[in-house]
């Protein structure tokens, strides 16, 4: 038992090696779209389209890939993921046209999207009833790890070499963690057990119920503004008379919090518990200082800095919920609604928000549409609060 009490925390570190790797790679293109442009003649959209096709399969596959998690068991999920994930990398790397580049993204995003189903539901499991939230809050230290990461080295690495160095370091980011999965991987419970998941759809639905969609639900509200926010901040900084390098940073200070922060909610949630309210304060607080922002453009690093602060009190809580929600045999399946909730976020959020910005020539009503997106996320958090007192009185 106390052998097994100990794995849990390598299980930790995998889970959240698996993210970082994830984060690396996906946000490999940003830095290096100029020179995409340049070397391919697309124009700057095609060259972002590479970050969409990396996360479309999310809306898609997301669901479907819980589910085989919930059937087949992490390990092989997880492996196939990996692979998936490396392989389209490696077409990056080895592209010699746009279009060839764009198929290694789409490969990459395939795997990528399972993956983002996989590695929540490995830590989950070891970490049911116990510390769970302290262990989300650490995995979610990963994904900003890794975009920072990205964002300050893949550029560079890129100038000094060229740009297809800058993805095969990412393709190595992808192997070493394959390596890593294929040793250190370990079930908590036995893997036949997971035959005992939903043959079905509808099945696995049914047995998640409706918490699992309004969790769903909240996180894909979040994530439609705070993804607008990262895709237009930069260029509504360099408007108001921000450099480049100034305006990147002011954009990226929502991904510092989480790293310093993130950890220490987790332990708050753990002792106070109440996950719904973490997510309705992060969604509440985030929106509110995406509306400040252009109303007090002065203010806006502070701003910036005070949305990680809420990113870090949601993200902890939120995945810590379909561990406190659902029986193991359907928690890929809660995973993967998470998952495709980002993933239709991710992609109407910007289009709502850049479609705002063209009809009215300012970005007024669009970090006013950035806010509305989590305060609207606060509501499907009342909604199971107010279906957990009901099932209490029962």
């Amino acid at each position: 038992m106390k052998t097994t009490n100990t794995y849990r925390w390598a299980i930790l570190g995998l889970g959240t090696f698996c993210i970082l790797a994830y984060g690396v790679i996906f946000q490999s293109i940003p830095p290096l779209i100029g020179i995409l442009v340049e070397v391919f003649n697309v124009s700057y959209a095609r060259a972002g389209a590479l970050m969409g096709l990396f996360i479309l399969p999310a809306i898609f596959l997301s669901i479907p890939g819980g589910m085989l998690t919930d059937r087949f068991g992490p390990r092989n999920v997880g492996l196939a993921s990996l692979l998936s994930m490396t392989l389209g990398t490696a077409i990056v790397a080895l592209g010699g046209s746009y279009w060839i580049i764009a198929f290694g993204r789409l490969v990459a995003g395939i795997g990528a999207c399972v993956l983002l189903v996989v590695a929540p539901k490995i830590v989950a499991s070891w970490f049911y009833d116990r510390e769970i939230g302290l262990a989300m809050g650490i995995f979610n230290i990963s994904m900003p790890l890794g975009t920072i990461l990205s964002l300050n080295f893949m550029g560079t690495i890129a100038f000094r070499f060229n740009w297809q160095t800058s993805i095969w370091v990412s393709f190595a980011v992808g192997a070493a963690t394959f390596c890593l999965f294929l040793v250190l991987y370990r079930s908590k419970s036995t893997d036949g057990e997971v035959k005992s998941a939903p043959a079905g759809l509808l099945a696995a639905a049914k047995k998640a119920g409706a918490s699992a969609w309004l969790v769903g639900l909240s996180w894909g509200l979040f994530n439609a503004g705070l993804i607008s926010f990262f895709t237009y901040a930069p260029d509504y900084f360099i408007s108001r008379g921000e450099s480049i390098v100034g305006a990147g940073l002011l954009a990226s200070y929502p991904m510092w919090g989480s790293i310093v922060l993130a950890p220490i909610v987790g332990l708050l949630i753990d002792r106070m518990g109440h996950k719904w309210v973490f997510v309705s304060i992060g969604c509440g607080g985030t929106a509110l200082f995406l509306y400040l922002i252009p109303e007090f453009n002065q203010h806006a690093a502070i701003f910036s800095i005070s949305i990680g602060v809420f990113v870090a009190v949601l993200t902890p809580a939120i995945f810590s919920l379909p561990a406190e929600l659902l029986p193991e045999s359907v928690m890929g399946f809660g995973f993967g609604i998470l998952g495709t909730g980002m993933g239709i976020g991710t992609s109407v959020g910007p289009f709502i928000v850049g479609s705002l910005r063209d009809a009215t020539g300012d970005y007024l009503w669009s970090f006013a549409a950035m806010a509305i997106f989590p305060a609207i996320g606060i509501i499907p958090m009342l909604i199971l609060k107010m279906k957990k007192q009901r099932g209490q009185q029962k």
